[in-house]
């Protein structure tokens, strides 16, 4: 639970929703309608306030609590769209909606808690990824925070028919007995005479795919993760609830889950670890396993509902968690007195970092021995409490939203803390926790952020949602809410910009290859992944990532070609980019005769084909080609032709064998 305390505004709110909910509900859920109708007359009393005028508004016109919305039951959601509690309760609105379809205006009062959350252009990001679909209001000078009193993220404020405010709730844990008192109040007291609020919306474009604005396969990709063994790249699609596995040029050969599995809500980090591939499910607060071959999915740990358990010790089934981001994988073996297999989870809903004992698991450090048994989970850094706290003894410590990950296979596992605007680290084998960037030196100020280049806590990051390590130590940082790379050193801890690479938007998520000198970059408002090459300087360039399915060009029955003795058909192709050397264009022929079906691979070479003709009654040719323009994009296109051999031709263009084929792409 954020806040953002600048004083004074305790002693003034309203009815305080714990003492009412409890007095109201029983320890069974039950109501007492006449304690309810009691409270709406004898203590609703302070009028809302109203919009400010001039304000930003996302899936709705401008509204009034006192014009337009006037007649029904108001819950204003004060949230900031960074805060893992403010998404936590977005469920529980999203199902009150449903429930109360007439009678209710649910309306988000967005009160950003970073200076890139003011503008209106990423509050319909995120927006469109939490799939709201109520009015969002832009409350970027804090002008309706202020006269609500509001003192943190969430908090949620009930103002009846006549506009007298109801309740205020703070945080996250009484959303349920919230909404629980809104159905009773709309069931006991109705509201009456209503304008449509569908006719408030209809004026106005809801906020619900900002991905169809781009011509992308991929919706807030929000981490990404390459395999060296196979040589591909796995992306956590985050807002398409999947996995897809591509290769180095970007064409899509897997999607995780399978259609049959249980599927994934806004997965977040993943990795492959012996066959399987991991994945965060996020909003399923669960970690889930994928078989690479086969795609069915198992849960590794997490129940599917949201824990609030500090401590763990479950075998991982029957855990409870809450919003794991990220994860990642450490081999305790080399250390002495430990061994086995370990997968680190950021936890970002309780603000701790995590462990699965993927094998047996034995942690000795300050003369403790520590065994745990495969398929347990448990805490391994951090109170639970959100702050900034680095501490030697890692139960001590505290986090704020960790986001991301990532091990360098020494030392040091690296943490992009993102509401304390840091990075950590956890020195193995203690799990002490130490601040390599950002932040300040307060552990209770979550607000020093800034962008920043510098040493240390000089440095200034804002939100960083992810990390990755080379292969000389040094630390890249997704400075998401900067919209930026930063480079930091692990030895010296100066921060740098990476001032080359422009034109990202909240990026995410980082990986490394390292054989290649690459680093793949989920950004995530872009829908794209961006490729960098560190031995050019960080230039970059986007990975165009298509799907097969999607991407053939039908071109039906192209040609026919008369029947002749010739041993080969040239084919000519011609299309406006040129040929990317670095990526195998192919021809993938299938070719129908009368002893059946045969099918082969050409390469395209100085854009001519060869294909053999005889014996053959007709050809299919899918032509797969990498091509980069001259801005230094590049893609991949597929194109789909037939050839018959026949003497009838039926008005198609007819060719003689011995002519060459020129065959237009563009």
């Amino acid at each position: 639970m954020g806040s953002l305390d600048k004083g004074g505004y305790h002693d003034t709110l309203p009815s305080k929703s714990k003492s009412l909910l409890q007095t109201l509900y029983g320890e069974d859920g039950s109501v007492d309608e006449a304690v309810i109708t009691c409270h709406m007359t004898n203590h609703a009393t302070m009028t809302a306030v109203e919009f400010p005028e001039g304000a930003a508004w996302v899936n709705s016109q401008p509204l009034a609590i006192h014009g337009n919305l006037k007649g029904r039951y108001i819950l204003l959601d004060f949230f900031t769209y960074c805060c893992i509690n403010c998404m936590h309760i977005l469920p529980a609105l999203h199902q009150l909606e449903q429930d109360v379809p007439e009678g209710l205006c649910v309306v988000g009062v967005h009160s950003g808690k970073f200076s890139n959350e003011k503008n209106s252009d990423n509050i319909m990001n995120a927006v469109s990824r939490y799939k709201i679909t109520h009015p969002v209001i832009n409350d970027q000078n804090y002008d309706m925070w202020n006269s609500y009193n509001i003192i943190c993220w969430p908090t949620l404020v009930l103002i009846n028919p006549s506009g007298k405010i109801v309740l205020i709730s703070i945080g996250e844990s009484d959303v349920d007995k919230v909404c629980k008192f809104v159905k009773d109040l709309v069931r006991i007291s109705p509201p009456t005479e209503l304008l449509p609020l569908s006719s408030l919306q209809d004026t106005v474009t809801m906020v619900t795919d900002g991905a169809e604005k781009s011509d992308s396969v991929l919706k807030y990709p929000g981490k990404v993760y390459y395999h060296p063994d196979s040589n591909t790249i796995f992306i956590s699609d985050t807002g398409n609830n999947r996995v897809v596995q591509t290769n180095s040029v970007g064409e899509i050969l897997n999607k995780y889950p399978g259609p049959e599995s249980l599927q994934l809500d806004s997965p977040q980090g993943l990795l492959v670890y012996k066959g399987w591939l991991y994945v965060c499910d996020t909003n399923n607060h669960r970690v889930v396993r994928m078989e690479l071959e086969r795609g069915g999915l198992e849960v590794v740990c997490g129940t599917g509902c949201q824990g609030h358990d500090l401590e763990g010790g479950k075998l991982g089934p029957e855990q409870e968690i809450s919003s794991p981001w990220d994860i990642e994988i450490v081999s305790l073996n080399s250390y002495p007195g430990c061994h086995g297999d370990l997968l680190v989870i950021a936890m970002a809903g309780t603000h701790q970092i995590w462990g699965f004992a993927l094998t047996d698991v034995v942690i000795t450090f300050r003369g403790q021995k520590m065994e745990h048994e495969e398929g347990k989970t448990w805490r391994l850094a951090g109170n639970g409490e959100e702050a900034n706290k680095n501490n030697s003894y890692p139960h001590k410590a505290s986090f704020a939203q960790p986001s991301g990950l990532r091990y360098d296979g020494c030392k040091y596992v690296y943490i992009a803390d993102s509401e304390s605007s840091t990075v950590r680290s956890l020195e193995l084998p203690s799990f002490a926790v130490k601040n390599l960037a950002g932040g300040g030196l307060d552990p209770s100020d979550l607000f020093s952020y800034g962008d920043l280049d510098g040493k240390g806590t000089a440095a200034k990051l804002q939100h960083p949602i992810g990390v990755t390590v080379l292969s000389n130590q040094t630390v890249l940082v997704a400075d998401s809410y900067n919209h930026k790379i930063k480079v930091v050193s692990a030895k010296s801890r100066v921060v740098f910009t990476c001032s080359q690479i422009a034109g990202l938007s909240e990026p995410s998520g980082l990986s490394y290859d390292k054989q290649a000198g690459t680093v793949y970059v989920a950004d995530t408002n872009n829908h794209t992944v961006r490729v960098l090459r560190e031995n050019e300087g960080w230039d970059s360039s986007n990975l165009s990532v298509v799907d097969r399915a999607r991407h053939i060009r039908n071109f039906g029955v192209s040609w026919v070609l008369k029947q002749a003795d010739t041993k080969t058909v040239t084919i000519s192709l011609t299309f406006s980019r040129k040929l990317n050397s670095s990526a195998s264009s192919n021809t993938k022929i299938t070719r129908y005769t009368q002893q059946g079906r045969e099918e082969e691979e050409v390469p395209v070479s100085d854009n001519v084909l060869e294909l053999p003709s005889l014996d053959s009654s007709a050809l299919n040719l899918l032509i797969t080609l990498f091509t980069c323009s001259e801005d230094g994009a590049c893609y991949m296109d597929k194109y789909l032709h037939r050839i018959n051999f026949a003497e009838e031709t039926d008005g198609v263009q007819v060719f003689k064998p011995e002519e060459t084929v020129v065959v237009n792409l563009n």
